[in-house]
């Protein structure tokens, strides 16, 4: 797939690194050129700086041709837009956004971007660390909802790879909080005690 990622910060160079070393096509663009020294010195990805927001900077990344744009700044306001003008001018067909600010979860969706909010997924992690119970938190994707659920790990999954988790049912792996960063499942993670696995089922 040819994939545009938004924002060099842990968050995008890691997804970044994570999808090219998979084969894809990969263009990161930040607005400052000093971000891409995080990415791993083998990245073969291509790297562009300038405003996102920016159409010709967008056009020179490809997005005229792109398959998903994952827009992962710090800054719900330019991932909004960002996604946006993907979606809307470009018609890029998958368009991720990630959003600190759980509050403007519903504007995203009323635009319907698919969206990831870390802040909500690690306040619910926390709460039921706190209250010794099980975690869950929804998040709408275009006109489905997803239930994720925060579980502890078992002791017989310690030591494993997290890609050797196959939970039951319908459900899958989202990913893992792990040393209290949270990792896709495509990622080479080993599960330790005390992590926390993200398992994602559609709502019936």
């Amino acid at each position: 797939m040819q994939i545009i990622v938004i924002g060099c910060g842990k968050v995008g160079s890691r997804f970044a690194q994570v999808l090219s070393e998979e084969g894809h096509d990969v263009v990161v663009v930040d607005r400052d050129s000093n971000s891409f020294k995080i990415l791993d010195p083998e990245f073969n990805g291509i790297t562009i700086t300038g405003v996102p927001i920016d159409q010709d900077v967008l056009k020179k990344a490809g997005i005229e041709t792109a398959d998903v744009l994952a827009a992962l700044t710090p800054d719900d306001n330019i991932n909004i837009m960002v996604c946006q003008v993907a979606k809307e001018i470009f018609k890029v067909p998958k368009v991720i956004a990630r959003i600190f600010d759980p509050a403007r979860e519903q504007v995203f969706h009323e635009f319907g971007l698919t969206t990831i909010c870390p802040t909500k997924m690690t306040v619910e992690v926390i709460k039921s660390m706190v209250v010794s119970e099980p975690a869950t938190s929804l998040q709408t994707i275009g006109n489905t909802t997803v239930v994720y659920n925060y579980v502890k790990v078992q002791s017989s999954y310690f030591g494993k790879k997290l890609s050797s988790v196959k939970p039951k049912d319908n459900s899958f792996i989202f990913g893992i909080i792990h040393n209290g960063s949270f990792y896709f499942s495509n990622e080479d993670v080993t599960i330790n005690e005390g992590d926390t696995l993200v398992i994602a089922q559609k709502k019936n």
